[in-house]
């Protein structure tokens, strides 16, 4: 096996592929020079990734939460998609965050991963201050192509709403940081500005990527070809959507230009581009916002509903409880998807999951009461063994969102001494 660089790049006609953690870069690691953000991968220890994937309008706590704590728990129904992965995630209940008068849900996404002081405002709406995101993508961005990504599932444009409702990720106040939509625009930002997606990527490096593959072991072939061939099936969904366009039959609502009407396949493509941009080391940040909070345009759920509904007003009629646990468990199921695809792609001695916290929650506890008490929250992966997964962490009630936040932080190499309204490190989640 010969060894190369982590800094290796498969080129071809306006196309630059990077590539993803194989053995022979741990080789080429132990005499290799430094290079910002390789060295932990060289050494064949891989970077820690931190990515978070909001759900609006809150959930239906009953069917979210188990009811044991510890090792022993069952699953509830809307955590069921998961059943596969109950070694690989932690849920944490408990946790609250300080709710400001004025609209409840201008505040939910805006300022779940804000660092906002609870009493401060912004011109009189609400607390939007540098995310938490942004705070450790200054220290850990700084390794690679992009600080981080920041992806969203809204493709709709609705003029009644302020951008307040449909970000989650902020570089300071009032400047949100401008989540990309479009899936066609995140592949080409990540593949190459100048590709056109009808032309493949693959096909424009495709001879420097049969060199390279001439001096890979076994093992690292294997892996290379899962690699492109994961790229070449978003090209081929991504080309699928645009062939579709003029054969879809008359809808309840208006289709948006380029994305996927489907809205499983919407969340699973984004989520797919975020796997690829942690495989390939361009990120190691991420944020994707399913859906914005309140906004009234009805979405279809494929598979759980035969027409397009509106999610928020049915949080607020408690007698569609039950349908509204059914868009919590379709949105745990793409999850649950995306966890899959981390958790079977090998890095090093693990797993690219193995590597990560995939965070999974809501600025809401319960949409209904706009409750800012016990916001749901699921981690899957392990943050490079920085804390256990494979149990249920009751937190005691009242304690900080923050709080975990500031853990979060901390894993993640950035040491602070406080987030937002934080009192501490979150009890017992960080190992000793």
């Amino acid at each position: 096996m010969k060894p190369i660089s982590r800094r290796t790049m498969l080129k071809g006609m306006g196309a630059t592929i990077a590539l993803p953690w194989l053995e022979a870069m741990a080789v080429a690691g132990s005499n290799a020079v430094d290079a910002p953000g390789v060295g932990s991968v060289l050494a064949g220890l891989a970077p820690k990734r931190l990515a978070f994937m909001y759900i609006p309008n809150g959930v239906i706590g009953s069917k979210w939460f188990p009811t044991e704590t510890g090792t022993e728990f069952d699953l509830p129904e809307s955590l069921q998609p998961l059943a596969e992965f109950r070694d690989d995630i932690a849920i944490v209940s408990g946790l609250d965050r300080t709710y400001l008068t004025g609209e409840p849900h201008s505040q939910a996404g805006s300022c779940w991963l804000t660092s906002a002081q609870p009493n401060e405002r912004m011109d009189g709406v609400t607390a939007i201050d540098t995310t938490l995101d942004q705070i450790i993508a200054r220290k850990a961005g700084r390794s690679t192509a992009f600080s981080s990504l920041e992806l969203s599932c809204n493709s709709f444009i609705d003029n009644m709403e302020p951008k307040i409702f449909d970000a989650i990720s902020w570089y300071g106040p009032g400047n949100d940081a401008k989540s990309q939509n479009d899936p066609r625009k995140v592949f080409k930002r990540l593949f190459g500005k100048s590709v056109q997606v009808k032309r493949s990527v693959l096909d424009t490096v495709l001879l420097d990527a049969k060199q390279l593959q001439r001096s890979l072991g076994v093992n690292d072939r294997k892996k290379l070809d899962e690699y492109l061939s994961s790229i070449r099936s978003i090209e081929n969904r991504l080309n699928k959507q645009d062939d579709s366009k003029g054969r879809i039959g008359p809808l309840d609502f208006t289709i948006p230009d380029q994305v996927p009407t489907n809205r499983g396949e919407y969340i699973r493509m984004m989520g797919d581009l975020m796997v690829l941009a942690f495989q390939t080391d361009q990120t190691r940040i991420a944020s994707l916002m399913v859906g914005p909070e309140r906004w009234e345009t009805p979405q279809l759920y494929d598979g759980v509903f035969e027409k397009p509904v509106n999610h928020h007003v049915m949080t607020h009629d408690t007698s569609r409880d039950e349908d509204v646990a059914k868009i919590d468990r379709f949105h745990v199921a793409q999850y649950a998807y995306l966890v899959d695809r981390l958790k079977h792609i090998q890095e090093g001695d693990g797993s690219l999951l193995d590597n990560c916290s995939f965070v999974l929650g809501s600025g809401l506890g319960n949409g209904a009461r706009h409750s800012y008490e016990q916001l749901p929250i699921v981690i899957a992966g392990s943050g490079g063994a920085s804390f256990e997964t494979g149990r249920h962490l009751g937190a005691p009630k009242g304690t900080r969102l923050a709080n975990l936040w500031l853990s979060m932080a901390s894993l993640m190499g950035v040491e602070l001494d406080r987030f937002a309204d934080s009192t501490e490190k979150l009890n017992g989640f960080l190992k000793a």
